[in-house]
């Protein structure tokens, strides 16, 4: 059991001998007091990490535009929330890098990259979204169709950022302009990984190459 779990089921039982309400609110309050544990602590260690290594814009903006499209899209989940943090907070990290670091790219290229990211984007989320996991299934068709429909503005939304991103940067000329539309296309194109069959195999080896060393300890 993780610690963000038990952290939530005491915090559950503490709440249920408080309020005096039955077993079905209190796993309802854990279920949610362990979501919003699971992103503080992704957040903190997602800040901790960017920030340790100069690079907090790219990776905060990356998880939160990778994060606000997995909202909806869904996606391959790790086997613990520890290990979906480490994870997490590994691969905004990495991008994060690569973003600041393709700066010395021309314009041209850097656009070209915004673009296929998206393109990939939408028709992996056309395709594949929603994509549930074991522990939360989708099996409402409606709920199916409009998480779909909302992974779609999503990108959408994204696309108009990116565009508008790139137009201020022929204006100003700054390159933050120029990073948050890599930020928002990158974010999108990860999401979209985990939504593919590659890339849930890849995800899973990952997880249980951590599982397998965090145990051994």
């Amino acid at each position: 059991m993780s610690i963000t779990e038990r952290i939530a089921i005491s915090f559950g039982k503490k709440t249920k001998d408080y309020l005096n309400i039955n077993d079905d609110r209190e796993e309802i309050i854990v279920y949610g007091a362990i979501s919003l544990l699971q992103t503080i602590f992704s957040i903190l260690c997602v800040v901790a990490m960017g920030a340790m290594l100069g690079v907090l814009y790219e990776t905060l903006l990356f998880s939160i535009a990778g994060a606000l499209l997995r909202k909806y899209s869904g996606g391959v989940h790790a086997s613990s929330s520890s290990r979906c943090i480490i994870i997490g907070t590994f691969v905004s990290v990495m991008f994060g890098i690569f973003i600041n670091k393709i700066q010395v790219l021309n314009i041209h290229y850097v656009l070209i990259l915004c673009i296929l990211s998206m393109i990939f984007a939408l028709i992996t989320v056309l395709k594949n979204a929603p994509v549930d996991s074991i522990n939360k299934q989708i099996d409402s068709l409606v709920m199916r169709k409009k998480f779909k429909k909302l992974s779609v503005i999503i990108v959408i939304l994204f696309s108009i950022v990116i565009f508008t991103a790139g137009l201020l940067y022929s204006i100003d000329n700054n390159s933050y302009y120029v990073k948050t539309a890599e930020c928002f296309a990158l974010g999108s194109f990860w999401q979209a990984v985990t939504l593919t069959r590659a890339g849930t195999i890849a995800f899973n080896k990952v997880d249980f190459v951590l599982k397998y060393i965090m145990e051994r300890k």
